[in-house]
């Protein structure tokens, strides 16, 4: 177990791969508009097996702004990327952003309502959200939330993009998760929800910057497979139980 020295109030976690075109603006634009809201957090980029200088350019940008920490994996992989961000940081509240869909509004709102929640979900199908992205984009989110609703009894809308997460209670969550592909962040809120976390979603405006790094006929197996080892660990193996968490004070 990762322990944790609460050093700052926010860490935001980037998993970043094959990210040499936009890493330099992104950090830059980032660490400028954190400005005008907090000056004691960390900016934490995963790098997972680039094969562009996407880590080369993460650790120069680091001796740049020494808010920046990296870590890197030589295997693609989204999901441990976040794992590896969360289980190292060191704030209060973690927000963990994709390197094309980030937002610093959703950032000052989470700050807000994780004095209230202890998990904020930018959810690309909350009733005010703006999602642009193409049809066939929005009907694989809409299709993959009611298989979820089906096989796990998942209440929200969204598992996926931005998200916020009280890191006290997060981390005994991300410590029993499994799965390390493109479903890790859906297992954390499914697992989330089943330990009883207090979840909110708010409205995201969402925009295709770039085509997903994995085409759909690459990504349908592995997430079938993903779902199906998450189905039997919750339900017919052994870890039937929701995770022990942290005892917490009443919110106000």
């Amino acid at each position: 177990m990762i322990t944790w020295a609460g050093c700052f109030v926010l860490s935001i976690v980037i998993p970043v791969h094959n990210e040499e075109a936009i890493l330099p603006s992104l950090v830059r634009d980032i660490t400028t508009g954190l400005q005008a809201v907090t000056d004691d957090y960390e900016l934490i980029l995963c790098e997972n097996g680039s094969a562009d200088r996407t880590l080369a350019l993460a650790h120069e940008l680091a001796e740049q702004f020494p808010a920046i920490h990296v870590f890197t994996s030589d295997t693609p992989s989204y999901g441990q990327a976040i794992r590896t961000g969360i289980l190292h940081s060191q704030g209060e509240h973690i927000v963990v952003f994709n390197a094309d869909l980030w937002d610093l509004e959703f950032l000052r709102s989470a700050l807000h309502l994780m004095d209230f929640y202890d998990i904020v979900v930018a959810s690309k199908r909350h009733q005010e959200s703006h999602d642009q992205r193409p049809l066939q984009r929005r009907f694989i989110t809409w299709s993959f939330n009611a298989l979820l609703r089906v096989l796990f009894s998942f209440h929200g809308s969204d598992t996926h993009g931005m998200k916020a997460f009280r890191r006290r209670r997060i981390v005994p969550i991300v410590e029993s998760c499994l799965t390390q592909r493109e479903i890790f962040d859906t297992e954390v809120i499914l697992r989330a929800q089943r330990a009883g976390l207090s979840i909110i979603e708010v409205p995201v405006h969402v925009e295709e910057t770039r085509p997903s790094r994995y085409g759909l006929f690459m990504r349908i197996p592995r997430t079938f497979h993903d779902l199906s080892v998450l189905y039997r660990d919750l339900y017919t193996v052994s870890r039937t139980a929701p995770v022990e968490l942290p005892s917490e004070p009443d919110k106000v």
